[in-house]
Formats: structure tokens, sequence, C-alpha cells
């Protein structure tokens, strides 16, 4: 019996953007804020299912189908909330019905006059042994952009 070794994978997003901490924190923490920007591409993803619990042990789903039939599932339990300051969260990743990979994210907020540095981490292990890191990092930044288009804010990657 052959066994794939797993693949594992970090990156850091950095920002620092024209907002005060709470509003930052309000992306991730507000539900409709969060459906804003947490979504699959317009226009070939239907969403399916969305929920989202956040507390400290709370869950969140979000799932859809791609046009061509191909689904997504993601699940996350929240282990740390600290408002305008800090969120530890894991999640899984299915695509298809076929689990991919789990992650432990990471989001760090400080206020400074006006704006908030954000520094965000994910450390994955992809389940197919294949590294997904470049294309979760490129879709991470892609949310990135969506949350400061969201909250009205430019954006600077630092």
């Amino acid at each position: 019996m052959t066994v794939t070794p797993f693949c594992h994978g970090t990156f850091t997003l950095r920002r620092t953007w024209a907002a005060p901490a709470s509003r930052v924190f309000r992306a991730w923490s507000d539900p409709e804020l969060k459906a804003r920007w947490f979504t699959g591409p317009k226009d070939r993803w239907t969403l399916t299912k969305r929920s989202i619990d956040f507390r400290q042990g709370g869950i969140e789903v979000l799932e859809g189908r791609f046009q061509d039939g191909n689904t997504t599932g993601y699940t996350a339990r929240f282990h740390l909330i600290e408002p305008d300051q800090r969120i530890i969260y894991a999640y899984d990743l299915h695509h298809s019905g076929r689990f991919h990979s789990v992650t432990l994210s990471s989001l760090f907020l400080q206020g400074e006059a006006g704006r908030t540095h954000v520094s965000y981490t994910e450390q994955i292990v992809f389940i197919d042994g294949r590294d997904g890191t470049g294309d979760r990092q490129h879709g991470t930044e892609l949310m990135f952009a969506a949350i400061a288009n969201t909250l009205g804010m430019k954006e600077n990657a630092r």
C-alpha cells in the first residue's frame, strides 16, 4: 500500500489599511460584511450554503458549486477571538467531496492613528501531497483586495 505524503505550506500577508481596527475586525465578524468578500467567483460559482457562528468554539460553513459541477466545502472553527485584535481559526477545505486541506489561520490587527496594520498567516496541510500554497496565497490576496473594496479602503501591502 502506497501512502501519499502530506505537503505543508505557510504564507503571511501584511497590509496597512486606512481604517480603525474595529472596522477591519468587522470584515471578519459581521456576517453581512463577510458575505460580500468571502465568496466564490461571482461569474462561475453559486452559493449553496452559508452560516457563521462567530464566537470561540463557533462554526462557519461556506459551500458552493461551480458551473462545471465541481463543488467546494469550507468548514471553520473559531479557537480565539479577541475583538479588534486577534482571531485564530482552523478550517477544512473539500473539493467535490474530496478532503483537500486543513489550515490554521491567524489574524493580527494593530491599530495606529486611524489605520490598521494587518498580519494574516496560514499554515496548511495539503492532503493530496501537492503543494497548493501559491494558489492559496493568490486566492487570499484576492480576498484581501475584496475586503479593502468592501470597506472602501485603500490597500497597501507592506
